[in-house]
């Protein structure tokens, strides 16, 4: 699933179980609507910053992944320098 459709999942569940809850309760209309536009709000920017996190810590994995294959790659020369040496 794509991340940017996380915060749009997450407003539009959050709406429906506001209507749900609004509709059962017997709740006026104008507090239904003034309610679910909240709550919609609100989990939108939930969603929002949870995509923020996962990518920032997508980013922080990458860039670890790549100082680790350098560092690997690094010892890798330096081995095969060493072997080359051994063997003359």
């Amino acid at each position: 699933m794509k991340r940017k459709l996380i915060p749009v999942i997450m407003m539009l569940v959050s709406g429906a179980i506001c209507c749900l809850f609004t509709m059962a309760r017997g709740e006026s209309l104008l507090f239904r609507m003034t309610t679910l536009l909240g709550a919609m709000l609100l989990f939108y920017g939930l969603g929002w910053v949870l995509c923020s996190v996962l990518n920032y810590f997508d980013s922080e994995n990458e860039k670890r992944l790549a100082a680790e294959t350098a560092l690997s790659e690094g010892e890798e020369a330096v081995e095969g320098e060493e072997e080359s040496a051994t063997i003359e």
